[in-house]
């Protein structure tokens, strides 16, 4: 069965709950292919609205004017789109919003680097897509300073507030404090880019990266280098939804698990460096 084929038979199914949770067409709208139509019960009709925190490279790649061009994520949402036989209207929110936003149905996906958690969990479901690592990072200037994460204790670390940043930070600093060496001074950031300022004005000696996006941003000509070695674990990466939405969830779930299995988010992803992960339902554990 083709995702087209399951598309229709999830939203037929689905459709009387969802009609009850106010997911119903807009009047006025251009009418959505034959797919969009499927969905016509679960989003706006022809349309997928996605919520991204912006800068989130290599996840969202935005222009001049802080528009997303490009990006994993977003070249994997477009071509889940294209399977889908809708369009993507792509809407930056604040970090604290985007969780909430899911719940409320202002999107229909929220997500960039979002990590999948078992306490998100239970705000919403995850289509894992990819699996990656955290890593301290800090100035190129001061790369000499930190051979291993213990390098670490003893001095500041900017973390994004309400992220996995925090428990990676509280983690080492707990093990500084098992080792005998001084714990380390955590400050939390509302955002990413205050997270950065304070790294690159010396307001802070490190900060906390995903391997990707970390890389990505030094291929770029950014000040930064990586410190040590990854975080231990790591987590899966994925597209957040509202839970209540299975006839989205699995439509989503099924295009993803096509461009997978036929290699085209293999070949989106190489441009970033990285490697998808096949497709899966709350996949952390």
């Amino acid at each position: 069965m083709n995702t087209r084929a399951r598309l229709a038979l999830a939203a037929s199914t689905a459709a009387l709950a969802l009609a009850l949770a106010g997911c119903g067409a807009a009047a006025g709208d251009e009418q959505p292919s034959s797919a969009g139509a499927g969905l016509s019960e679960l989003i706006t009709p022809g349309q997928l609205t996605v919520g991204l925190v912006l800068p989130d490279a290599p996840y969202y790649v935005a222009d001049a004017d802080n528009v997303p061009t490009s990006g994993i994520t977003k070249d994997l949402l477009d071509a889940v789109a294209k399977e889908l036989g809708v369009k993507v209207k792509y809407v930056p929110v604040a970090w604290e919003g985007g969780i909430t936003g899911i719940a409320a149905g202002r999107y229909d996906i929220f997500g960039g680097s979002l990590y999948d958690t078992t306490e998100r969990q239970a705000a919403g479901t995850f289509i894992d897509f990819m699996k990656e690592q955290a890593t301290l990072i800090t100035t190129k200037d001061r790369a000499g300073e930190f051979s291993t994460q213990l390098d670490a204790c003893g001095h500041s670390v900017a973390t994004i507030r309400g992220t996995t940043d925090v428990t990676y930070a509280g983690t080492l600093s707990d093990q500084c404090t098992k080792e005998g060496k001084k714990p380390l001074t955590i400050t939390e950031y509302p955002t990413q880019q205050d997270a950065e300022l304070a790294l690159e004005s010396g307001r802070t000696d490190l900060g906390i990266q995903s391997v990707p996006a970390a890389e990505f941003a030094i291929t770029q000509g950014s000040n930064r280098a990586l410190v040590g070695t990854p975080f231990d674990g790591g987590f899966y990466v994925g597209s957040m939804m509202n839970t209540s939405k299975k006839g989205l969830i699995d439509a989503v779930h099924g295009a993803m698990s096509t461009l997978y299995k036929n290699g085209t988010t293999t070949k989106l992803f190489a441009a970033y460096g990285v490697k998808p992960a096949e497709p899966g339902i709350n996949l952390q554990k």
